[in-house]
């Protein structure tokens, strides 16, 4: 979020246009001594910081707002916020006229246990001696802008605004304040709350650039002049309704539309407001990003479900998880992260931060989200179609229990100053164990609370021996965040970037039941962009049995010509050429092979670029990577 300059004087704005404001704070030096605090609380009450330094074990404050403010929360403390009171300095409402306020809120309003947190606005004309609601905050999933005139309020000369915050005795997500503002709002007063713009887009395809609009002044907007500009402006004058203190979202009607695969800054200014300049231009500035991309690979779905086996309603996840994995084959992947259990990896558990179990992260961008059926098919139809700049695949090679995963991914843009890594992530299925850490606490046993997948005629606990835990995270291979300097900061259209991990089955894992999942992680936001399973046995894109299909392939590079050369053992035989986003583009099947085999394939038609062959019979299957130049 924007930060404004502290002014607590009349600004000369704009030739002769006055804006007069009172109280304009954006936290960013801490708690100004003008403002004070009260609470319950043994921590202290309301903190200065931003997201990361504010959020706790479970429940994180959004960082959309990058900047400091000010937040309360008890999950780290655990402890009375009833009363967490911020309290503003006094201000001077005695000239007559109108007032607003205008403040960025962080506010979840959740529930847990049957109790609810409560967040309101409130304002007192007696120096702090008795409150009166200005608002009560309702639930929103990010920070938003509240917008309140406090013209009934003319004529005091002591007021103070107040941020209550009380947590209803749960533990909840908290409350964060941050950019105060009071001021005499000016006829035409716009404020450009934030930007949005499909971060990523193909070439030669429209993309809409929409603002987010506050309407600070007196008189209702009803057009806006905007400019994005990039080097050449692209200025539109936008006919709007927005009353006065009300808010609106602005499509810009100049699309945003590149013929080249690169990352283009964008900055957006609102110039005019109902035809005359803003008297207060300050908040009228704004910038994005966009990159373009030559093609768009198929994106994968990764939801990372946060569960134990003491957690009673976990079996709704797994049932999920199964539903998901039978329904969606190709492009969801799945993962248990565990918590307080034999299965659990603190580092992974760590690293998810959900705030209650069971609860889901998807592809790391939408967190903390609710478990079910319905829910992950929600979540995965609003991901698979989205337009990511990498395609991620690898090969996993055997030699006892060492596990060698070879990762590539595939760029299909410029990137000057990239910030990505490549991890993978270890998951085994059909895990069992004999302690009473493995029995499962079951809500549903004697269909208590409805059908759930067969839980519902399981007893509570389920015993351990009748249970298999499917899709378990067993390790972090390049950390929560990926392998620091796995991808290069520099990266050109089409390239491509391997890396190679390493991994020890342990003695209690089965490495028939194993795979890893290859991913690519935006370090800048921590979203997962794209994702791939990789076998470490079985079909699909790792390896079953080195030693059954011994293939070479030459030349490699190619161009026109592909040979493969392997001993068959008798039978019928696959041959497949995929590309780095999963698509078959050769496909040659052959019967009654015996002995040594030298094939050769036509592989004139393939774009430049890295490729996967296998060589499959029964099951059993060899991949190697292949280039075509």
């Amino acid at each position: 979020m924007k930060k404004q300059l502290l002014i607590l004087s009349s600004l000369a704005i704009a030739g002769n246009s006055f804006s007069q404001v009172l109280l304009n704070e954006a936290f960013e030096s801490g708690l100004p001594g003008t403002w004070s605090k009260t609470t319950l609380a043994t921590d202290g009450g309301w903190k200065n910081g931003a997201a990361a330094a504010l959020s706790s074990a479970n429940y994180a404050f959004s960082a959309t707002n990058a900047t400091k403010f000010m937040g309360t929360n008890d999950d780290a403390c655990n402890c009375n916020k009833s009363a967490d009171r911020l309290v503003s300095p006094s201000m001077d409402f005695t000239t007559p006229g109108s007032y607003r306020l205008s403040t960025d809120i962080y506010f979840q309003k959740g529930t847990y246990q049957g109790k609810t947190e409560i967040g309101t606005i409130e304002i007192s004309t007696d120096g702090g001696g008795t409150w009166t609601v200005l608002r009560n905050l309702t639930a929103a999933a990010d920070w938003r802008t509240e917008s309140i005139d406090l013209s009934t309020y003319a004529g005091n000369g002591d007021v103070k605004i107040s941020f209550l915050y009380n947590d209803g005795t749960g533990w909840l997500f908290g409350m964060g304040v941050d950019n105060v503002s009071v001021f005499i709002p000016q006829p035409d007063d716009a404020k450009l709350v934030s930007t949005t713009l499909n971060r990523y887009s193909l070439i030669n395809t429209n993309n809409t650039l929409s603002l987010s609009v506050n309407n600070n002044g007196s008189n209702a907007i009803t057009s806006l002049e905007v400019s994005w500009n990039d080097g050449t402006a692209h200025t539109a004058t936008i006919p709007v309704n927005i009353a006065a203190g009300a808010s609106a979202n602005v499509n810009h009607t100049a699309p945003v539309n590149y013929p080249t695969a690169n990352t283009y800054d964008i900055d957006v200014v609102i110039t005019q407001v109902n035809g005359n300049a803003d008297p207060n231009p300050n908040d009228n500035t704004g910038s994005t990003i966009i990159t373009t991309l030559s093609q768009s690979p198929v994106k994968k779905v990764i939801i990372e479900e946060g569960t134990g086996t003491w957690c009673q309603w976990c079996p709704r996840g797994a049932v999920a998880m199964d539903y998901m994995e039978t329904t969606y084959p190709d492009r969801f992947i799945g993962i248990a992260v565990h918590n307080g259990d034999p299965m659990t990896v603190s580092a992974y558990d760590n690293g998810a931060n959900f705030g209650g179990y069971p609860s889901a992260n998807v592809d790391r961008s939408m967190l903390d989200v609710g478990v079910s059926q319905a829910s992950f098919v929600s979540y995965y139809n609003a991901r698979k179609d989205l337009v990511v700049p990498v395609a991620v695949a690898g090969t996993a090679t055997t030699s006892g229990s060492a596990v060698t995963i070879d990762v590539n991914a595939t760029f299909y843009s410029n990137f000057p100053t990239a910030n990505y890594r490549l991890g993978v992530i270890v998951v085994e299925d059909g895990v069992t164990g004999t302690g009473s850490g493995y029995n499962q606490v079951n809500a549903y046993a004697n269909n208590a609370n409805g059908p759930m997948g067969g839980y519902e005629s399981l007893p509570n606990p389920v015993p351990a021996a009748q249970m298999v835990y499917n899709h378990v995270g067993r390790a972090l291979l390049g950390g929560y965040s990926g392998q620091s300097g796995s991808v290069p900061t520099s990266i050109t259209d089409g390239q491509v970037v391997n890396y190679s991990f390493t991994y020890n089955v342990p003695a209690t894992s089965n490495i028939n039941n194993m795979h890893g999942v290859a991913v690519v992680i935006d370090n800048a936001t921590g979203e997962i962009m794209n994702a791939n399973k990789i076998n470490f046995s079985g079909n699909g894109l790792g390896v079953k049995d080195v030693e059954t299909i011994d293939m070479i392939v030459f030349p490699n590079p190619a161009s026109d010509k592909l040979n493969v050369g392997f001993e068959a053992k008798g039978g019928s035989y696959t041959i497949e050429i995929t590309d780095l986003q999963g698509r078959i583009v050769v496909s040659e099947s052959f019967t009654n092979l015996s002995g040594a085999q030298s094939i050769e394939l036509n592989t004139s038609n393939l774009k430049t670029g890295n490729y996967l062959i296998s060589v499959a019979q029964e099951g059993a299957s060899f991949t190697k990577m292949i280039s075509i130049k």
